[in-house]
């Protein structure tokens, strides 16, 4: 009969690395580790750290307050945590435990909690465990089931920590942080101000959604700081150019800018950012920015006495050109952002691609576009000397219901392959339909 094998006589990294193997292929649930931790003194020094490095409440209220009760018990423990994901919950009643060791926490933070674990325990709970995990690097957090529109609920508690003189909490080694609201609701960058004030280092922001720097909750947090991101992601929302310009004016340095609109809510005040608008602002970054982004598809036009939610660019809200962004290396939009003259026009030409681009472009990507835009891409190709670091394009036409409107489009066959013969003699790639899969999932 086999003899078990005895853990412990491995080397204690390669110990390590077996709990860190449990860890990242039972994610989903860590019990495999925890009983790890329980076989022995030896065995729990080790994979304590590796156990509480990551942590997701899995949509479970009773798992967030579990875990903070342990961290509150246990400070060293919230040390070890190096990656927190916060999500939507099912609702879970705190016990008589609970509330006495998450009242002696904030006594001990010099937080005042109020009724907040009585009216919203999920963000006063969220907000607790933050206080507690120094060392994190990756946070996402997703409020659910609260009233965002008015702004209650916002991060508050966070904003008395990030107060205090001398500061009792600090997340200065966060570098990736994500917010939002799993519902799409009407939110801003100022409700989890608290979170951004305590982290000074945070290079990547991802918001989802958007709906501005501030919009309901008072009083507004004026002290949010965005000095430090590179890469900025809204993922959803309604935007307008003045929310849209408070946010990336704050931004240092930007490197990376990923825009998707999406959003449940249709006529409010504020008129969505045009295309045109958006790449003025981003201006700012024109010569930092290596990447831009943007779906604008479902963005809301306001006519003379209605609304709509797809078409063609309205004359003057189009993008014109990027000449100025001097490093711009991969530039992706579906065909809302630019306008092409149509072929039975009088202004009909094929130079739009030409003037938009700057010499620097390596990859691009174009979809749900107008008929016209095939016969403008092989004008690019006549001009790849223009563009000599250029090795992928991507190119479709609208889908039926598409950005465009309900209308498919179908491109000549003729002028593809003559696009796609020019491209294969220039050496440059037909990308996939990666971009057009990512976007069509909203």
């Amino acid at each position: 009969m086999a003899q078990p094998f005895p853990l412990m006589s491995l080397p204690e990294e390669i110990v390590q690395l077996v709990c860190r193997q449990l860890m990242k292929y039972g994610y989903l649930d860590s019990q495999a580790l925890s009983f790890v931790c329980r076989a022995s003194k030896a065995l729990n020094r080790i994979a304590t750290p590796v156990l509480y490095s990551y942590f997701n409440s899995r949509e479970k209220m009773e798992k967030m307050a579990s875990f903070l009760r342990s961290i509150s018990l246990r400070p060293e423990l919230g040390g070890y945590v190096q990656e927190i994901v916060f999500n939507r919950f099912y609702w879970f009643e705190l016990t008589e435990d609970h509330l006495s060791i998450f009242a002696d926490l904030a006594t001990r933070l010099g937080i005042d909690l109020g009724g907040w674990l009585e009216e919203y325990p999920y963000e006063a709970m969220t907000q607790l465990i933050i206080a507690q995990i120094p060392n994190v690097k990756i946070m996402d957090v997703s409020t659910h089931e609260v009233c965002a529109d008015e702004g209650i609920g916002a991060f508050t508690l966070l904003e008395q920590l990030a107060a205090q003189v001398p500061k009792r909490v600090s997340l200065s080694q966060l570098q990736q942080l994500a917010i939002g609201h799993s519902d799409i609701r009407r939110i801003s960058v100022g409700y989890f101000g608290g979170i951004i004030e305590l982290a000074p280092h945070i290079r990547e922001l991802t918001i989802s959604p958007c709906y501005g720097l501030y919009c309901d909750e008072e009083p507004k947090n004026t002290r949010v700081s965005l000095s430090n991101v590179t890469k900025l992601t809204i993922d959803g929302g309604h935007i307008s150019k003045p929310q849209l310009e408070s946010i990336v004016s704050l931004c240092g340095r930007l490197e990376s800018f990923e825009f998707k609109h999406h959003t449940i809510y249709a006529g409010l005040e504020e008129i969505s950012v045009t295309p045109r608008e958006l790449i003025e602002i981003l201006a700012r970054h024109r010569h930092s920015l290596l990447s831009i982004s943007v779906d604008l598809g479902q963005r809301e036009r306001h006519k003379t006495d209605s609304f709509c939610f797809s078409g063609v660019c309205e004359d003057g809200d189009q993008i014109l050109s990027l000449r100025e962004f001097s490093r711009l290396e991969t530039f992706k939009i579906d065909g809302t952002l630019i306008l092409f003259p149509e072929i039975t026009k009088p202004d009909y030409h094929t130079n739009i691609l030409v003037n938009l681009l700057p010499r620097s472009i390596r990859h691009f990507q174009l979809i749900d576009a107008q008929y016209e835009s095939v016969a403008n891409m092989i004008r690019l190709m006549d001009s790849i000397a223009d563009f000599p670091f250029l090795k992928e394009v991507t190119l479709t036409g609208n889908t039926a219901d598409g950005r465009l409107g309900e209308d498919k489009v179908d491109f000549d066959k003729h002028e593809l392959d003559t696009l796609y013969a020019m491209m294969e003699r220039n050496e440059i790639m037909l990308g996939n339909d990666r971009y057009q899969a990512e976007l069509n999932a909203y």
